[in-house]
């Protein structure tokens, strides 16, 4: 895979909000949120909004528990 070092931090940030958005939004997951934007944008090149874990209601160690805040 090619690695896109061009990649803005506004870019990222801009990426990791629309996945947070597609995900319900969910608190608590501001880091896993931009880590996964900069790896599809970094790596994958992935910024057409659809990911490999776009399916997951979810991203990280489920830490707010079952009531899904």
């Amino acid at each position: 895979m090619p690695l896109n070092a061009d990649v803005t931090e506004d870019e990222i940030r801009q990426h990791a909000k629309m996945l947070w958005e597609q995900r319900g939004r969910p608190e608590g997951y501001d880091l896993e949120f931009w880590l996964q934007a900069e790896r599809e944008l970094k790596l994958d090149g992935n910024s057409n909004g659809i990911s490999a874990n776009s399916g997951s209601a979810r991203s990280g160690s489920g830490s707010d528990g079952p009531s899904g805040k």
